[in-house]
């Protein structure tokens, strides 16, 4: 469980410490092997500090993973015109927090990212799913599926080493979404 203080400045800073010191630590090794006492020594905090912000350690990455949605929901306003717009700005906006993703998806946290993934296109990109005119019945579908498909794509590129270029990845998204990759094939 995490603290959702969110005005105090010092409760502020002690959660960004934890998070870098965290995250530079998970660099080294894996979360499993990682101890509260090695992230508090780390960010130069004490135990209480850490108990008073978080609960586990896992606690510590959602946070920063909530702090980044954020910052892309922030980004992204107002909405791009096009699905494509708005997936080379996804794409970009997670393009430059590679690392952090590496730490979470190589330390079997992806279920993070995706149901905050899933949250995202639900709530902040839902007009994306209702474009097309299609049945209530089937928006939820077509949110899960764009929440799907960004994740799955990252998870790919990143277990791909990121080799890829941005605007690849989005033009595979893009055509993905038009069907050109299955269109007149059985």
């Amino acid at each position: 469980m995490i603290n959702k203080n969110t005005t105090n400045p010092a409760a502020l800073r002690s959660r960004t410490a934890l998070a870098r010191a965290l995250v530079l630590l998970l660099l080294e090794r894996p979360l499993k092997d990682i101890t509260i006492e090695d992230i508090t020594s780390s960010a130069g905090l004490s135990r209480q500090t850490f108990y008073t912000n978080f609960s586990q350690k896992e606690d510590i990455l959602e946070h920063s993973l909530n702090e980044l949605f954020s910052m892309l929901t922030k980004e992204l306003h107002p909405l791009p015109d096009t699905m494509c717009g708005m997936l080379t700005a996804y794409f970009q906006f997670w393009s430059g927090h590679k690392k952090f993703l590496s730490v979470l998806f190589d330390n079997e946290l992806s279920y993070l990212f995706a149901t905050n993934n899933v949250y995202l296109f639900r709530n902040e990109f839902s007009s994306y799913a209702q474009k097309g005119n299609p049945s209530q019945e089937e928006i939820p579908y077509l949110e899960s599926y764009l929440a799907g498909l960004t994740f799955q794509l990252l998870r790919t590129w990143q277990q791909n080493a990121w080799l890829e270029d941005t605007e690849l990845i989005v033009q595979i998204a893009c055509r993905l979404l038009k069907g050109e990759f299955f269109n007149g094939k059985e």
